[in-house]
């Protein structure tokens, strides 16, 4: 009876052992697997970070570098680490006594996240915000470009090969002899976004171009130029395959309104 016993309770020992195994084994993989999941959410949290109110970027980057002030920027800009760079400012930025160039073989994109929203750069008075020289590159995904009430200078001006590619954001707010908004002499692509509230004191409120302008999208709406194209004033080649352009005035009324 006492070997019967100690069967007994050796296998009633067993059994609690390998049920403690088991529950062991069944934590450990549950650990597992909640870990796996927090590095999912983790880098999908890194790669929806650049989204707004439905705001979703062009441009993904793996590394972003966020920039606070004007000296960040324009140290990220003038010394980027490799050809492309993207940027996504924490705060509106104030630009002081000169343009923010793009120079030769630099890919700039300017970019939102959602921690801090849409932010906006200031150009400096009687400067452009954004100047884009030969062989430079800046993508607008999100940004905002303007100048402060009263102040005069160009949104961007994007001179002989240079290139701009606006996917989204907005440029607002600019007033200048020519090309409010935007003054083109190189490569503009518009394919989405807007172009609006902009002045110019002869052509071109919302965009001046003398070099290559393709519309895809976007919007160039309720600018305004004292001569001629309120919305666009087109002395080169204007390639229009999408987009709205309405509601600008221009005091002679000709070229695209």
């Amino acid at each position: 009876m006492s070997t019967y016993a100690n069967f007994k309770g050796k296998l009633h020992i067993s059994r609690r052992n390998m049920f403690l195994a088991s529950l062991v084994s069944l934590l450990l993989i549950i650990l597992v697997f909640s870990v796996i999941l927090y590095k999912m959410a983790d880098n999908d949290e890194e790669n929806s970070s650049l989204v707004v109110e439905g705001f979703t970027p062009h441009v993904l980057a793996s590394n972003i570098l966020y920039v606070k002030n004007e000296v960040e920027l324009r140290n990220a800009v003038d010394n980027p680490v490799g050809a492309s760079i993207v940027i996504a400012p924490t705060a509106d930025i104030y630009l002081t006594n000169s343009a923010l160039n793009i120079f030769n073989s630099v890919n700039v994109t300017l970019t939102i996240d959602s921690k801090h929203g849409v932010c906006k750069i200031f150009g400096a008075t009687n400067n452009s915000t954004i100047i884009v020289e030969d062989g430079g590159v800046l993508i607008l995904d999100g940004i905002i470009i303007t100048h402060e009430n009263d102040v005069t200078g160009n949104g961007i001006t994007v001179n002989s090969g240079g290139t701009v590619i606006m996917y989204s954001g907005i440029i607002s707010g600019n007033a200048e002899k020519n090309g409010g908004g935007v003054y083109n002499s190189g490569i503009f692509k518009l394919y989405g976004g807007q172009i609006f509230g902009n002045k110019a004191v002869n052509n071109g409120g919302g965009l001046y171009n003398i070099g290559d302008f393709e519309m895809c999208g976007g919007e160039i709406t309720n600018n305004l130029a004292n001569k001629g194209g309120g919305g666009v004033y087109n002395r080169g080649v204007f390639n229009r395959l999408g987009g709205v352009i309405s509601d600008n005035k221009a005091t002679r009324g000709y070229n695209w309104a």
